[in-house]
């Protein structure tokens, strides 16, 4: 019914029914930090940006505020298809043309165990394996590849340099089955989604996924926390022209899990 004065729908207090119902949801969910805290240290890709925070001082304004010094691809961050000089109908998609919903979705974590060791490019047969005890991933899911690296190798200054030294990724094989199942996004643990040598120089990972609009995550925290299927939702900044953006990143867990 709409009113003849206005033409809106007249307000009835009432909760519309889907923020009613994402909202008992989400009272009876566990939300799961999955970003690094941004702060001077923090490991970086060895090409890019470091992080600088300064304290920013106003002559006559009691309010206090910082100036950040950060690069796109800067802690927890997602990767456009920008990034790199990719072909197809998604080369030149830049951050801040992705839709809201570029990082929302199902969200499947598959832990790579035992540990890879360092450099290793982890093949499909860790995906088919995660399937046959969980099922088929599914179109538009985003694949969350738990190396289980960061949790000992994350520290500020010299000891973050074991993060940095070596980290796995994943191989070709892996990401055109990624792309097969045509998901939303995939994240790593590590510093890159290709190994630390670059998959053999070759960046398999972000050149087969970044050119079929597949996003890439990188630098995630707090893998281990996550059962094999929960929520993800994550939202970039809307930077024109931008290559990547920090990200917060949560999972929505059941309560009970």
């Amino acid at each position: 019914m709409r009113t003849p004065t206005t033409g809106r729908t007249p307000t009835t207090g009432r909760t519309p029914t889907t923020a009613r119902a994402l909202d008992e949801l989400l009272a009876g969910a566990r939300l799961v930090d999955l970003s690094r805290t941004l702060e001077e240290g923090m490991p970086t890709y060895p090409t890019h940006a470091k992080y600088f925070q300064n304290r920013w001082l106003a002559m006559g304004d009691v309010a206090r505020m910082n100036q950040l010094v950060l690069g796109e691809h800067t802690g927890t961050h997602v990767d456009s298809p920008c990034h790199f000089p990719v072909r197809g109908p998604h080369a030149d998609m830049s951050v801040d043309e992705l839709p809201l919903t570029a990082l929302t979705g199902r969200c499947a974590t598959v832990t790579v165990d035992p540990p890879p060791a360092p450099d290793e490019m982890v093949g499909p047969r860790t995906l088919l394996d995660w399937e046959e005890r969980h099922g088929s991933l599914r179109s538009g899911d985003v694949v969350l590849m738990n190396f289980q690296w960061a949790h000992t190798r994350w520290g500020l200054h010299e000891a973050g340099f074991a993060h940095l030294d070596g980290w796995p990724g994943i191989a070709r094989e892996t990401a055109e089955l990624l792309r097969e199942r045509t998901v939303r996004a995939v994240g790593t643990d590590c510093v890159s989604l290709d190994s630390g040598d670059g998959g053999r120089g070759e960046l398999p990972a972000h050149y087969v996924l970044l050119s079929a609009g597949v996003l890439i995550i990188e630098n995630l925290a707090n893998l281990d926390r996550l059962p094999p299927l929960c929520f993800f939702l994550a939202f970039p900044l809307r930077i024109a022209h931008g290559t990547g953006s920090p990200l917060r990143a949560v999972a929505v867990v059941d309560g009970g899990q």
